[in-house]
């Protein structure tokens, strides 16, 4: 039984789990312009819980659809039909996926009347479901797909917490393309178990080569939108958020940077993962430049 329960941790993936967590407190915190009052909020803990549960749940189903790629993919790796079996993820899956949504209509639909989180949560059970199944194996709208619902995530905090602050405007700005990015460069990394599967990913359908002139230009579009908060704000009050252009240069704008010039040399699949890496990182560093906001 222990052993079962690190491998659903295992497979929660809880580092991501905890950087999603931590993203949407960080935008609870700029959407109340900087106050921590979100703490004592039983909504936020309730959103808090259904995030973690729903983002973990997905990565279940993730794998359990996935599992004969990432044999390929990722060998020696792999849980799901090798630790754990398929029946017994997809039972466990099916129940917490049931008591979260119970818990999610209840609580906050019910008890604090946030029913429209309610519906994001169902909504975002429902195209978790169809990505794994589905959309993962299409190009461009499974990544498309992913993105939204990182971004979305930050988004609540403005449907709990609505305030005329710009910062988790940006958060979710920030969320959608660094997913984006990232999206797509797992995609080329894990192109040898998808070609052998036959899925139909963007460097699958044209190449990686081609994929390298999609990224680049995404590169260069989210480091320019770096700058947007700042000379947002310059417009707004005359004055330029000084810490916060030196916090994303030296913290998201210079690592990127280093990532576009690399993506032109990038061939191996342990160079694409490297570069997941990194950008994994960024997902947390550019979130907390945001404080300085």
């Amino acid at each position: 039984m222990w052993r079962d329960l690190v491998n659903f941790v295992r497979i929660s993936r809880p580092l991501n789990v905890l950087i999603s967590l931590l993203a949407f407190a960080l935008s609870c915190f700029l959407a109340q312009g900087g106050s921590l009052r979100f703490l004592g909020d039983g909504p936020f803990w309730g959103t808090a819980l259904t995030i973690a549960l729903i983002a973990a749940t997905g990565y279940w189903i993730n794998d359990v659809y996935d599992f004969r790629i990432d044999r390929i993919n990722r060998p020696g790796r792999t849980i799901v039909n090798a630790l754990l079996s398929v029946k017994k993820v997809l039972t466990v899956y099916f129940i917490v996926v049931g008591g979260t949504l119970i818990f999610s209509l209840y609580y906050l639909g019910y008890r604090h009347q946030q029913y429209h989180i309610s519906f994001i949560n169902v909504t975002s059970v429902l195209l978790l479901f169809w990505y794994a199944s589905h959309l993962k194996r299409v190009s461009v709208v499974g990544n498309l797909m992913v993105s939204f619902l990182s971004a979305l995530v930050l988004f609540l905090a403005l449907y709990l917490y609505p305030s005329g602050h710009l910062a988790p405007i940006w958060a979710v700005v920030f969320a959608f393309e660094i997913t984006l990015i990232r999206e797509i460069t797992k995609d080329v990394e894990d192109i040898q178990g998808d070609l052998a599967f036959q899925l139909r990913t963007l460097p699958i359908q044209i190449g990686i080569t081609n994929t390298r002139r999609i990224l680049a230009p995404l590169y260069v579009l989210f480091i320019l939108s770096c700058w947007l908060p700042a000379v947002v704000h310059y417009g707004r009050f005359g004055s330029w958020k000084t810490a916060y252009l030196l916090g994303s240069v030296l913290l998201v704008q210079l690592p990127a940077a280093y990532l576009l010039g690399t993506l032109r040399r990038a061939e191996s699949q342990a160079e694409f993962h490297q570069q997941s890496r990194i950008l994994k990182g960024l997902m947390l560093t550019g979130m907390l430049t945001l404080l300085l906001l």
